[in-house]
């Protein structure tokens, strides 16, 4: 019963109309980084149930979400609203727990736990530990699996028709030498995958399938370094980064190695980086704890300060650009908030 009915609402969620906010067809880039702002909103006041949580799953324009409440309710939203909300239950009503959602090719899919088992979609899941993220490919799914031995991503092949999930290759996460101290930047969502080594401040970055071996990873210096904190362009080629004393945000090229000051931050804590899908300008969600959205000219270096995102009673949960890089989403405890590139402003 469980099972037919969370089919039944990723049926709806995928045939939904695409409404939620007008559609832009501008990604964001240093050309029309003045035009930015917010254009829709989903205020979770006026959601049934009691969602507290900024944490969202997007499709690849935005134009779909799903979020999760306190009592572990899942809700899909589209532009028509508010679409059938479901959660499992046991038989004696424990809920299940939400772990992540993925959407691939606007078909959404929920990794949860039950009963003391994992599931995608009503499919059971065999790993060798427990999975912590989902991450979303052209017709594939990859879980981010914990165990002893370390991280590993567990590939999930998608029958077009039917959404079936098959088990595909197993992966492991690639490693720092042993006894030398690195962390892997944590907003960098595989395929990619950045190791940062906290030594020397050398920086190694993998990209599945390219490199995704020990082997085969691309190592580079970093001046000023180590990064603790960046984002990664929606093809890999760039890496956005800030070093610990937040004195300098650069920009890294992953092909060539050259990596440039893009500004000096002189202290400023940058609590999110973004990096336009053309590697042009760089966001930054929540500068030295304002609750606003400043963004960078690559080229220029110029700053601009873009304006308060919506009222918060805290720092945001999750911050994304969406697939396409048409549109900045903000989720924090009060709701969402959808910025796209406008029309231009009269003065």
């Amino acid at each position: 019963m469980a099972a037919a009915c969370i089919r039944l609402c990723l049926i709806c969620l995928a045939l939904g109309m695409s409404l939620l906010s007008a559609r832009a067809d501008d990604a964001i880039s240093a050309d029309n980084l003045h035009r930015l702002r917010s254009a829709a909103r989903v205020d979770f006041a006026d959601l049934p149930g009691e969602i507290r949580l900024g944490w969202f799953e997007a499709n690849h324009d935005a134009s779909q979400f799903i979020l999760f409440d306190q009592a572990g309710r899942i809700y899909p939203l589209d532009g028509a609203g508010l679409l059938e909300s479901w959660s499992y239950r046991q038989q004696d009503g424990q809920l299940f727990s939400l772990i992540d959602a993925a959407f691939v090719d606007d078909s959404p899919f929920v990794l949860y736990l039950l009963d003391d088992a994992f599931y995608i979609n009503a499919t059971p899941l065999a790993l060798p530990g427990d999975p912590v993220a989902l991450h979303a490919l052209a017709g594939q799914l990859a879980i981010e699996v914990a165990h002893d031995g370390g991280l590993s991503f567990q590939l999930m092949d998608i029958e077009p028709d039917s959404l079936a999930l098959t088990p595909g290759a197993t992966l492991a996460m690639p490693g720092s030498e042993a006894g030398a101290p690195a962390v892997r930047i944590g907003r960098v969502d595989f395929p990619q995958a950045i190791i940062s080594h906290l030594a020397d401040g050398a920086l190694t970055a993998y990209r599945y399938p390219e490199a995704f071996t020990a082997e085969t990873g691309r190592r580079f210096k970093l001046p000023g370094g180590p990064a603790v904190a960046g984002a990664v362009n929606a093809s890999g080629t760039h890496f956005a980064w800030s070093d610990p004393a937040a004195a300098r945000l650069n920009l890294l090229d992953l092909q060539s190695g050259s990596n440039q000051v893009v500004a000096e931050l002189n202290g400023a804590y940058a609590q999110y980086h973004l990096l336009s899908a053309d590697a042009s300008a760089i966001l930054v969600v929540n500068l030295d704890f304002a609750p606003a959205v400043f963004a960078w000219d690559i080229a220029s270096g110029l700053r601009h300060e873009l304006g308060e995102y919506r009222a918060c009673k805290r720092i945001p949960d999750k911050v994304a650009l969406s697939g396409d890089g048409t549109a900045l989403i903000i989720g924090c405890d009060s709701g969402l908030d959808i910025w796209r590139v406008g029309e231009d402003q009269e003065n």
